[in-house]
């Protein structure tokens, strides 16, 4: 896939989070305990309560398998990070192939402050239709590939976006667009000399506007959020001409 995509040269490799068995032990701790009243109630002749405990003590179990699965599913998965892409890989499937410019990112949280714990959860699509999904549970080390993924799309995707806006283009970001004299969302239009700050630490997109927080999408739906927020504090802060 690399091969094939012109990927470039390998320049890390990111594997499976390792399993945590705590969840599975503690499933068959609490299915066992159950377990064992059922079975002193069947002893002592109280078939009702026995049967409905032993229904119950299977839940945990099935739990405990299901997560079993998916570990063993999640054991052979990997992140390869190439010099013009990634590849992502899980067991079972074909490997998915994502080269910068071409790639869509959306994140679900965006870390403003390094003390802030963020979930890291990635998802990348791209014209072609090929989309994947990748989180911290999946694979490890999650905020050094988010950051490279977000990296390298930012620099690569903003010079091209700022130089369609100099053109006089409307670059669009999900339901929120870009240009030189505006921001919109919907059918509202934002003049650049009427915004005074723009924030996202909601999980939303905000503009201050005569003194006032408006919301805006959601930062999840922003394709290739770090693109988007260069270029609007560029020309909020840059006057048109």
């Amino acid at each position: 896939m690399a091969e094939y995509q012109y990927l470039g040269a390998h320049r890390d490799t990111f594997l499976a989070t390792p399993a945590d068995d705590t969840f599975v032990r503690g499933c068959g701790i609490v299915a066992g305990s159950v377990a064992v009243i059922g079975v002193i109630c069947a002893a002592v002749g109280a078939w009702p309560g026995a049967v409905a405990l032993l229904s119950i003590a299977a839940v945990p179990v099935l739990l405990a398998v299901r997560r079993g699965l998916i570990n063993r599913r999640n054991r052979a998965a990997r992140i390869d990070l190439f010099e013009h892409g990634i590849t992502v890989y899980r067991s079972g499937q074909r490997v998915a192939g994502f080269r910068w410019d071409s790639t869509e990112v959306r994140q679900q949280t965006i870390p403003f402050h390094d003390t802030v714990p963020v979930t890291y959860r990635l998802e990348l699509s791209t014209p072609g239709s090929a989309e994947t999904t990748i989180d911290e549970e999946g694979f490890a080390r999650a905020r050094e590939w988010a950051r490279a993924i977000q990296s390298a799309i930012t620099a690569i995707r903003l010079p091209a976006a700022a130089a369609a806006i100099d053109n006089g283009e409307t670059v669009a970001f999900g339901t929120v667009t870009l240009s030189l004299d505006a921001l919109t969302f919907r059918d509202q239009t934002y003049a650049w000399e009427d915004i005074q700050l723009i924030d996202a630490r909601s999980g939303h997109i905000r503009i201050k506007v005569a003194g006032m927080w408006l919301s805006l999408a959601p930062v999840s739906t922003i394709p290739n959020f770090y693109v988007f927020n260069e270029l609007a504090e560029r020309l909020r802060l840059t006057p048109v001409g």
